[in-house]
């Protein structure tokens, strides 16, 4: 396809075909331009076919900007967009109506996907989504959200021909081209917009009830955020704020702040996972950077004192090494940690508002879908039937979790309710990584069998998790992810700092400290292996503890884990209503850190079938 898009204009259509997948004339039965190829080409490629690839989208959004600049796409008293605007665009009517119908007309007539790809594309990905967002903010959120594996998306706009009549496509639902292409699919990717929930739209909310039907994985698209430079300056800042406290302080230091360093730094990171608000997540964040900062700092002014950190004379200069070591890798891990994790809660921040967007103007139910067409109205809702509630289960879903799967419905079945599955990040394995460097690797401080023995466990269950994380489904992928948080900071995290706290202070000896810091390790493993395998859908299924069990794993706040431990109570005690007031009051104090806003936009929900 080349590494360049030729841009297309009305007058020279045929631009767009040189860096289309035609090799000759004899690829297509309709030489390209003639008014019959169009038809022609839809009436022998399957609907499933109609799809472009990533790169297509990207010289789309490059396309319109020029037409845009070139004065092509102007905008309309229904579409009074800002011509300078690169954020949101003119809509997907004005784009449809002064630019891809103009330059499909001119090709002959086929959709814009089959102009670029007249062979056709295997469908990996269908993208369902109102008409009412900008050009400009789908395309931004389909290629920030577009899953790795997938090569080849069905997008309306572009799949079907639009100067073609294809009213007698879509006049039975489950042989229309969306049904054929969704059929083909593998995921589902939902777009919001700022106007209105894309499930006010009848044909959207038919997409969700194929996808529901055909057991397809749905997921929220979402754009890339625009404070995350912001952030990183914030968290420098910080981080230059320790090292100086450090340096000062250093000289004055007698012991006690090192001796609860572990202490404390582990509470900040409990926060920093589990914490209700980004308000709060911020905070903890920014002191997490601080102090680890500052103990690094203490680390480096002080390396050959041993006594400033409270060393007593019964650990020689090997314990005290390996203690200043692994202080160190622990402390600058912690400080990357947080950075990432501020990365972390600027991407969680932006799937909220995608979740919002999704929610605006839905009446929690499909029933009160709109569509332009009554007979396309009547057949869909023919065809839905009384499946009218499990479809809106798995709408609800998605708005709360930003993916539906079947794991995930099955899960909901049980009473798992699952909030926020797909904000994940990557802060907790990248500490993780770090710190189960086993302490004998830094120095080789030990030549005991029993201690290679765990130590070889632990690595093998390690790699076993690793194996099963690769080869599993995303939404099994995220679970496993979450287990990980949950065990670390419950089985794994508090004996190691019990351990070395005992053997700094001459309780225990190194090689029982080593020994029984990889026993909690592979239990650590061991239990993240066995309930990554079982899977959210199974554990929530165990009788008496599984509901429970699962909504804790899968807790992303107090609001989840207060779900796990008081369950049928939570409703009672009021807390979800004053759960949702602080994250609204947290979404309010972090706009400016992002850059983004929940807009209500233009109220008109209106779109056509």
């Amino acid at each position: 396809a080349g590494t360049r898009c030729a841009m297309a204009s009305p007058v020279g259509a045929s631009a767009s075909w040189s860096n289309s997948s035609i090799e000759s004339d004899d690829d297509i039965e309709t030489p390209i331009g003639h008014a019959c190829a169009g038809q022609e080409m839809h009436d022998r490629i399957p609907a499933g076919k109609w799809c472009v690839r990533k790169f297509d989208l990207k010289c789309l959004r490059r396309e319109v900007q020029r037409a845009i600049r070139e004065g092509r796409i102007r905008p309309t008293e229904r579409d009074p967009f800002d011509p300078e605007d690169s954020v949101y665009g003119p809509t997907f009517y004005t784009v449809n109506e002064q630019f891809i119908k103009p330059i499909t007309a001119e090709a002959g007539c086929m959709s814009w996907a089959l102009m670029k790809n007249p062979k056709g594309l295997q469908c990996d990905l269908f993208i369902t989504h109102a008409w009412q967002e900008g050009i400009f903010e789908f395309l931004d959120k389909v290629l920030a959200s577009w899953p790795p594996e997938t090569k080849n998306a069905w997008c309306c706009m572009l799949a079907n021909p639009q100067n073609l009549d294809i009213s007698h496509l879509i006049k039975t639902p489950r042989s229309s081209p969306f049904a054929q292409a969704l059929d083909s699919a593998t995921k589902v990717l939902v777009v919001p917009n700022r106007h209105a929930s894309i499930y006010t739209r009848l044909w959207c909310a038919y997409e969700a009830y194929l996808a529901y039907q055909w057991d397809k994985i749905i997921l929220t698209a979402s754009a890339s955020p625009p404070g995350i430079k912001h952030v990183l300056v914030a968290w420098l800042a910080f981080v230059a704020l320790g090292v100086m406290a450090g340096a000062v302080f250093a000289e004055f230091e007698t012991g006690y702040a090192s001796l609860v360093y572990d202490f404390t730094v582990y509470p900040l990171l409990v926060g920093s996972v589990l914490s209700s608000t980004h308000m709060w997540s911020r905070a903890v964040n920014r002191l997490g950077t601080w102090w680890s900062a500052y103990n690094i700092m203490l680390l480096i002014r002080l390396r050959d004192q041993p006594s400033a950190f409270g060393f007593t004379d019964f650990l020689d200069d090997q314990s005290w090494r390996l203690w200043r070591d692994a202080e160190l890798v622990s402390s600058l891990t912690s400080v990357i940690f947080f950075g990432m994790s501020e990365v972390d809660r600027i991407w969680s921040m932006i799937d909220v508002q995608e979740a919002e967007m999704l929610r605006a103007g839905f009446s929690g139910s499909i029933s009160d879908a709109c569509c332009t067409s009554p007979a396309d109205a009547e057949s869909i809702r023919a065809e839905i039937g009384d499946d009218v509630g499990k479809v809106d289960g798995t709408v609800q879903q998605l708005i709360r979790a930003g993916m539906s799967t079947s794991s995930l419905r099955l899960a909901a079945e049980a009473g798992v309710e699952v909030e926020r599955f797909t904000s994940l990040g990557y802060a907790f394995a990248v500490l993780v990584g770090t710190e189960s460097v086993p302490y004998e690797v830094l120095l080789h401080s030990t030549d005991s069998v029993v201690l290679d023995g765990f130590s070889a466990m632990s690595s093998t269950f390690a790699i076993l998790s690793f194996i099963f994380w690769t080869r599993s489904p995303l939404d099994s992928k995220i679970f496993a992810y979450l287990v990980l948080q949950k065990v670390v900071l419950l089985v794994q995290r508090p004996p190691h700092m019990l351990l070395k706290a005992l053997w700094r202070h001459g309780s225990i000896d190194l090689a029982t400290m080593l020994v029984g810091d990889a026993v909690s390790e592979d239990i650590m493993w061991a239990l993240v292996l066995a309930l990554s395998i079982a899977g959210i859908h199974r554990i929530a299924r165990i009788p008496l503890i599984g509901r429970r069990l699962a909504q804790f794993l899968v807790a992303r706040g107090r609001s989840g884990v207060r779900k796990a431990f008081f369950g049928e109570h939570y409703e009672a005690q009021g807390y979800r209503a004053s759960s949702k007031r602080e994250d609204e009051q947290s979404l309010s104090s972090d706009e400016d850190d992002a850059s983004v806003s929940l807009e209500a936009g233009d109220s008109d929900s209106t779109s056509p079938a």
